[in-house]
């Protein structure tokens, strides 16, 4: 019997062929399984809310110090010591713990002096020493600042106020988020024709205290001199998913 001879191509068709069924088999595989009874995602409305409550400051960050020039370092540097040691004593005498008194810059470096025509005609060197004070009582901070700046300070870089616990008002902050976003919602869903349900979802954002509008600035801190507190703002802000029916 003469055996059966088959081309080249009938074998290679023969391979896809089996080949076909064989990757599909594979592909459905590694498919994740479809769990018993799961239906489709629940119908949802995605709202942004926010919401913004002000609060007067209790607590101020005073920046100050000096810049003393000299022809010598030593000479510098004891003049700076002695005018920054008075400053300090200024704010301990009026009752600030030292821990509020803390160094957050000293630099120390040299400068040519130059005549009309360029050439250098001496040296002197530079040291800046500046404290950051934490000042709780507000009514004394324009007093306390000129006495400081009687005292030797001639380097005054700012006044930062703020409050020392704003929990209560990032929590208000939030709520007012949330019931910005809850009407929004309901609004959205009336005008659809659908029933508003519970959230399913929500992500918040709370922005860290910040000047209020001008407007709002009005509370002025005693002392000889004049400075306004104002209002400091918390923001927040809450994105929502409300199942709806």
């Amino acid at each position: 019997m003469i055996p059966c001879l088959r081309s080249r191509s009938e074998r290679s068709a023969r391979r896809r062929a089996t080949a076909g069924p064989l990757l599909l088999m594979l592909l459905l595989a590694a498919l994740p399984p479809i769990a018993a009874g799961q239906s489709a995602p629940t119908p949802g409305l995605l709202v942004h809310g926010s919401g913004t409550v002000y609060g007067t400051p209790d607590v101020a960050l005073v920046t100050l110090g000096v810049d003393v020039a000299e022809p010598q370092v030593g000479s510098a540097l004891d003049s700076a010591d002695a005018a920054m040691g008075s400053v300090r004593q200024v704010f301990l005498d009026a009752g600030v713990p030292a821990a509020d008194i803390r160094t957050v810059a000293f630099n120390v470096w040299r400068e040519d002096i130059r005549g009309s025509g360029g050439a250098v005609t001496g040296e002197r060197y530079h040291v800046v020493h500046s404290y950051q004070v934490t000042l709780h009582d507000l009514g004394r901070l324009g007093a306390l600042l000129s006495a400081a700046v009687a005292a030797g300070a001639n380097d005054v870089q700012g006044v930062q106020f703020t409050i020392a616990d704003a929990s209560a008002l990032q929590a208000d902050a939030r709520k007012a988020a949330m019931d910005d976003a809850r009407a929004r919602a309901e609004q959205l869903a009336s005008a659809a024709g659908v029933t508003l349900g519970r959230p399913v979802s929500i992500d918040e954002t709370t922005t860290p205290l910040r000047t209020a509008a001008p407007a709002l600035a009005a509370a002025r801190v005693g002392g000889a001199v004049p400075l306004e507190g104002g209002q400091l703002a918390v923001h927040a802000e809450v994105t929502v998913r409300y199942a709806i029916q």
